[in-house]
C-alpha cells in the first residue's frame, strides 16, 4: 500500500520551509559587510515573504475533503513540521544562528545554496507521494525555488 501525502501537506511543508528561508535571508542581509550581498539577501527575504503569500494562497483555496485532510490534522501538521525541521534549516532560529556563524559572504551564499538544494530536493520527493492529480501545484513550488538557485549562483560567480 502506497502513502500519499495530500497536496494540502506539500503546500503546508513550503510554507515552513520558506518561513525558515526568509528569517535567514533577513539575517545575512544585516550581517553582510558587502552591499550588493546585503541586496542580495534582502531581496531573497523579499521574494520568500512572497512565496509564504503565494503558497498560502494555494493553501487557502484547497477544498478540505477526506482526499486532500487526514483523519486527524493537527497531528499530521505536527509531524510535518518534524519533517521539515528536520530536513531543513531547523526552525528560524537555527536559520538566524546558521547565518550568524557564516565567516564570510562566500560561506553565507554557500549555506542558501545548500537550503534551496535541499527544498528542491525535497519537492522532487514530494512528487512521488502526493496523488497524480496534485502534482501540478508541487511543480509550481518547484518553479518559484529555482529562482532563488539561479540568483545566488551569479552572486557566488562575482564573489569566487
Amino acid at each position: 500500500m502506497s502513502i500519499f501525502f495530500s497536496v494540502r501537506e506539500a503546500v503546508e511543508m513550503a510554507i515552513s520551509t520558506e518561513r525558515s528561508g526568509q528569517a535567514f535571508y533577513q539575517a545575512a542581509s544585516k550581517l553582510a559587510r558587502e552591499k550588493s550581498l546585503e541586496e542580495l539577501f534582502r531581496g531573497l527575504a523579499e521574494e520568500e515573504e512572497k512565496h509564504l503569500k503565494t503558497f498560502q494562497g494555494f493553501y487557502d483555496t484547497l477544498k478540505e475533503g477526506p482526499e486532500t485532510t487526514p483523519y486527524n490534522w493537527e497531528e499530521a501538521k505536527l509531524y510535518l513540521k518534524a519533517l521539515v525541521d528536520s530536513r531543513f534549516f531547523t526552525g528560524p532560529d537555527t536559520a538566524i544562528n546558521l547565518a550568524r556563524e557564516a565567516k564570510d559572504e562566500l560561506e553565507a551564499i554557500n549555506s542558501a545554496i545548500n537550503f534551496e538544494k535541499d527544498t528542491l530536493l525535497f519537492f522532487y520527493e514530494m512528487l512521488e507521494v502526493v496523488k497524480p492529480g496534485d502534482r501540478d501545484l508541487v511543480k509550481k513550488i518547484i518553479g518559484e525555488e529555482k529562482k532563488h538557485i539561479r540568483r545566488l549562483s551569479t552572486m557566488k560567480g562575482k564573489e569566487t
